[in-house]
């Protein structure tokens, strides 16, 4: 009989084409002309499949009956193509809430706020720690960054702070493409399609982020399409982009540059798609994977991000509290 080796872990990345189905009520993924591997369902919280990962309906009841959050990315990670969640109906309360909160525009600007601010802090701390590591360029910027932050604290609409936030981007990637150390080389931010490695690796780091944050997200019973920062659009996880902000640059943006300067992985780790973006080689997604899980934990991202979800809900319901005192002192007069 062929040996199967056991995981014990809160989240697995399933690399396609593969199946995952049941052995000795156990998960067990099984790539294609691969070696097994079992999963034990009372400790995972999270599997990302990737590409073609098949799921057996006995497996289906097991990721149902643990709550495992369960998403199917493309291949490449780039683009998420569908999830799997159990509906908890006492989270209904919180739905409504949100819908009411945001659609208040004082309280969409305050939230707002809090997370532009959060995100430039993020900004400068890590332009601080790069100044400490011998870049004295990146003193100045922390004075913009100052600015920039005294400006978000004024703004007097979304629209406004958006731009401050575009601002303080710009002048982050600015340092960022003087940061990062050959081979590697970043011109400028290129989303869609990412044209280098560089951008290709930010790219996949903030799906691998928003994935995150949706599971979680979704976990605590929040609606993740409706968000106060990033307007409503059908099939944009509204919510998400506005948590992850503040998380961008500690979690990815420094990453990479762990990444590149460290040369876990190199330029010729890349290849030209079709559409002309830079993309992984397929026998190196595995090994960025586990890089990305290690940087996680070593950073303790998962409590940063339990920290956004709390003050999210936190939040709500002071708005919830402040919006029922001032009906009832309306129904009094």
């Amino acid at each position: 009989m062929r040996r199967i080796t056991s995981v014990s872990t809160p989240i697995a990345h399933l690399v396609g084409p593969g199946s995952l189905k049941v052995s000795n009520d156990q998960l067990v993924f099984t790539p294609l002309g691969g070696k097994p591997m079992s999963l034990i369902p009372k400790t995972l919280n999270e599997i990302i499949c990737y590409g073609e990962v098949s799921v057996s309906a006995n497996a289906l009841e097991i990721l149902f009956q643990h709550g495992i959050q369960t998403v199917w990315m493309t291949p490449s990670g780039q683009k998420c193509r569908g999830r799997l969640y159990r509906a908890d109906p006492p989270t209904t309360l919180l739905r409504v809430r949100q819908h009411r909160i945001f659609a208040l525009p004082k309280a969409r600007l305050a939230w707002s706020i809090q997370l532009i601010l959060a995100k430039i802090d993020s900004m400068n701390e890590a332009t601080r720690h790069y100044q400490r590591h011998g870049f004295s360029q990146a003193g100045p910027l922390m004075e913009q960054f100052a600015q920039l932050k005294w400006q978000a604290q004024q703004a007097q609409s979304v629209p406004q702070l958006l731009g401050i936030e575009g601002t303080a981007t710009s002048l982050w990637f600015q340092l960022f493409r003087e940061l990062i150390l050959p081979p590697w080389s970043f011109p400028k931010r290129v989303r869609r399609p990412p044209t280098d490695p560089a951008n290709a690796l930010l790219s996949l780091g903030y799906t691998l982020l928003l994935n995150r944050v949706n599971a979680r997200a979704e976990a605590k019973g929040f609606e993740i399409y409706l968000g106060a920062l990033h307007e409503y659009r059908a099939g944009r996880p509204s919510l998400s982009c506005d948590l992850m902000e503040p998380m961008r640059v500690p979690v990815v943006d420094r990453w990479v540059l762990m990444v590149c300067n460290q040369q876990r992985l190199t330029p010729n780790d890349f290849e030209q798609s079709s559409d002309g973006g830079a993309r992984l080689l397929k026998d190196r997604f595995g090994y960025t994977l586990r890089l990305w899980e290690e940087f996680w934990q070593s950073q303790r991202a998962e409590t940063l991000l339990e920290y956004w979800l709390d003050e999210l809900a936190k939040s709500l319901s002071r708005w919830s509290e402040k919006e029922t005192d001032e009906t009832s002192s309306s129904d009094e007069l």
